[in-house]
């Protein structure tokens, strides 16, 4: 089916948010066979509003399209107004909901605001898609051939609301079956990426693939309506990026570390400095890591590598806070304090002040200890202060991840 997206938001024009649903609904619409048409922005305005819709439904032709925000309590979220204008529908107050509404609020001890009342307004005509999470309901409308769904804005209801309501409804609606999975890598560039499975690529493989490139790495989709064909060219490129390749599930790193620690009975711990953290972070997002993740020390001054380490402080005089004997020394040092099987650390710079000629910006050390001995490697990053603790981050943990799974 042919879908269109239209995001309703001041704030995704002004650049203060970032169009994420926007990006998550064409990845997982595209996963099971839709066409997306075209992806609009557009301000929570009624005139503009309905006019967009005039332009992106077509009543005599079979499509969908699918709203996010514009849903929320305040005067400047439209949408509902615009989209009931637009249909031609009346509203009513649905009391029930209203009194659902109340009753939420009041066990986080909150007497609901009369604003909340937009939300317990429904259309006489069309359909109302629950919010399990959030008080902004969706709405549903058929519009000759074409299917208009209208959903909050905050992603988290977003997506539930999508997965719960939308994504089956197409499954429902679709003549094809479609085979889907993404292949997740980690430490290798897009165009060196392609290059290496170019091989696979040649020959005539039947399905379609999507790139998907982050900082995290590079996402590979395939999709093809031949299971068959679909797995053999899987089977390929997984064959040719070796161990680039770090799940062909939807998960993360930092779940696959925890996985494979839990799996061989492996703990961890952590010393952190310029990542403040982060890698600690992303281990205890991971459902079950206690069983794993032991502990860690954001060692962030000169003061706490001394004092809550225990680093020898001429070993920062002679090499610096940013060095590999550093590393070393945290890394011994956070395996010992919560005796854990492998120690973790990573000190550097990340920018965009504070380096020199002989330690530029981006420059970071990351250092693993285990039982067999110390090892340290050397990176250089760029100069954006986010980016290089977010690539920090995930070079450590593909690292803790390589160590064990190889071990």
């Amino acid at each position: 089916m042919n879908i269109s997206i239209l995001s309703i938001g001041d704030e995704l024009l002004s650049g203060r948010t970032l169009n994420t649903n926007a990006t998550w609904l064409g990845k997982n619409l595209t996963e099971i066979g839709c066409n997306v048409m075209e992806q609009t922005v557009i301000p929570d305005d009624e005139s503009i509003i309905i006019k967009t819709l005039n332009t992106m439904i077509d009543t005599n032709k079979e499509s969908c399209l699918i709203i996010t925000g514009g849903l929320g309590p305040t005067e400047d979220d439209v949408t509902r107004e615009s989209l009931f204008k637009y249909v031609g529908t009346e509203e009513k107050f649905d009391s029930e909901y209203w009194e659902y509404l109340s009753n939420r609020f009041k066990k986080f001890g909150i007497d609901i605001p009369q604003s909340n009342r937009n939300q317990a307004l429904i259309p006489t005509t069309g359909e109302i898609i629950d919010n399990p999470i959030g008080s902004a309901r969706g709405f549903k409308f058929k519009m000759g051939k074409s299917i208009l769904f209208s959903l909050p804005g905050v992603p988290k209801e977003m997506k539930e609301m999508t997965r719960a309501s939308i994504l089956p409804w197409l499954h429902e609606r679709s003549d094809k079956i479609f085979y889907s999975t993404t292949i997740r890598t980690t430490g290798i560039p897009e165009s060196v990426l392609i290059e290496e499975i170019s091989i696979a690529l040649e020959s005539d493989h039947g399905c379609t693939l999507g790139y998907y490139p982050s900082l995290f790495g590079v996402d590979i989709h395939v999709i093809s309506e031949d299971k068959d064909l679909k797995d053999t060219l899987l089977n390929n490129i997984v064959s040719l990026l070796g161990d680039k390749v770090f799940t062909l599930e939807k998960e993360n790193i930092e779940d696959v570390v925890v996985k494979i620690a839990q799996k061989k009975n492996i703990t961890l711990s952590v010393a952190e400095s310029c990542t403040g953290g982060l890698i600690g972070h992303r281990l205890t997002e991971v459902s079950g890591s206690s069983n794993a993740y032991k502990g860690g020390v954001v060692a962030y001054s000169n003061y706490s590598k001394i004092n809550i380490l225990g680093i020898n402080e001429q070993i920062l005089e002679e090499h610096g806070a940013v060095s590999e004997e550093t590393a070393k020394e945290m890394a011994m040092r956070s395996r010992m304090m919560f005796s854990s099987d492998i120690g973790l650390s990573i000190t550097g710079i990340a920018g965009p002040d504070g380096g020199s000629t002989e330690k530029p910006v981006g420059l970071v050390f990351i250092a693993l200890s285990t039982e067999k001995g110390i090892k340290v490697r050397e990176y250089k990053f760029g100069s954006n202060r986010t980016n290089n603790k977010l690539r920090t981050s995930q070079v450590a943990l593909n690292w803790l991840r390589l160590e064990m799974q190889n071990d």
